[in-house]
């Protein structure tokens, strides 16, 4: 999993005066100070909850103790003025237990055992300006977002989940669902078969609605096909833009199939715009169990959705079950059938 930290106007600000500080998107805050001294922090994120505005918030996540952890920044820096991030962890008594302070576009932390939260700060080098876009924290892999995935094209990412045994020939491939502030494969949500099932992510705002790097994305799938021996692909997506996403690939891949949710979004913009397609289209239904995710302070996708789905093959659970009832109740050969009718005709 990733996490995505942006510059907002909620974000806790410092040096002010004589500042000019203009967003002009999420992920591209514009900074301005020709008078600021080096080393003044200028914006900080926290994860511990504080009250602003009467609410109770906070900028980051809960890290896992011990865990080693990869930061990177993206900020555009001028020749006369740089911004690096310090990372600060803390104790419950407000302590500092760690600083790691580095003018490096990534940096690795490894969290404190004891640490109650922690805060990261955005301090100044120069005067100047930089354009500010953002800083993403993931728990350092052989990966990028977990073991074994891949980057295909910038801010896009595969994971090819292979079962030990293949008894279908499609490949399912799932598109998140994207997130303000994560990035992740639905891994959780898709249950373990018989089926080469692989996972598409972007942590592009709005995941460019997939279409930011088009080739790469079907290189990916049409390689992923071979792999596993596939002739045939099925997409899903369970939101808006994964649905989106589900049916617009269906039709560029021949004979391939969709499944999608019912609010999916044909027209994103007029140069994106597509058509409702009837053919190897299917919807998800509606979920047995509600999604009790809190809503009102940041919404989340209807993960839920994908229980719905269908299987072609059965899960190592229904497997194991069928064989303890194939054990339990074994078959008769024909020959021992063919006594058995004799041995009742003879009485």
């Amino acid at each position: 999993m990733q996490y995505q930290i942006y510059w907002t106007p909620q974000t806790q600000l410092f040096e002010l005066q004589g500042a000019t500080i203009d967003f002009r998107a999420l992920n591209d805050v514009y900074y301005e100070h020709y008078f600021l001294p080096s080393g003044r922090v200028i914006a900080s994120w926290r994860s511990n909850h504080y009250f602003q505005r009467a609410k109770k918030v906070s900028d980051l996540p809960q890290l896992l103790r011990g865990v080693t952890y990869t930061i990177e920044r993206s900020i555009d820096n001028s020749e006369r003025m740089f911004a690096y991030l310090v990372v600060t962890f803390y104790d419950d008594q407000y302590q500092k237990l760690v600083t790691n302070s580095q003018n490096a576009d990534k940096i690795t932390v490894t969290v404190p055992e004891n640490y109650a939260f922690y805060t990261i700060d955005l301090v100044s080098a120069g005067n100047g300006h930089f354009v500010f876009h953002n800083f993403v924290i993931r728990q350092q892999t052989s990966g990028v977002l977990r073991d074994n995935d891949l980057t295909i094209a910038p801010n896009l990412y595969t994971y090819l989940q292979v079962p030990e045994k293949i008894t279908t020939k499609t490949l399912r491939v799932v598109f998140s669902e994207p997130e303000k502030m994560t990035t992740d494969y639905m891994t959780d949500w898709i249950s373990e078969t018989q089926q080469a099932v692989q996972y598409l992510t972007s942590s592009d705002i709005d995941a460019g609605f997939y279409r930011h790097h088009e080739p790469a994305l079907i290189a990916a799938v049409k390689s992923a096909r071979k792999q596993v021996h596939a002739n045939k692909v099925e997409f899903v997506g369970y939101g808006p833009i994964s649905s989106y996403a589900a049916l617009y690939y269906q039709q560029q891949i021949k004979g391939s199939l969709a499944v999608i949710s019912e609010d999916v979004n044909l027209s994103p913009s007029s140069d994106l715009a597509i058509v409702r397609t009837v053919d190897n289209v299917q919807y998800l239904g509606n979920p047995i169990v509600a999604n009790h995710q809190v809503a009102i302070v940041i919404p989340h996708p209807r993960y839920e959705r994908l229980g719905a789905l269908s299987y072609e093959t059965p899960t190592p659970k229904e497997l194991q079950r069928r064989q303890e009832y194939q054990a339990a109740h074994p078959k008769k050969s024909a020959l021992s059938k063919f006594f058995t009718t004799n041995k009742n005709n003879t009485r």
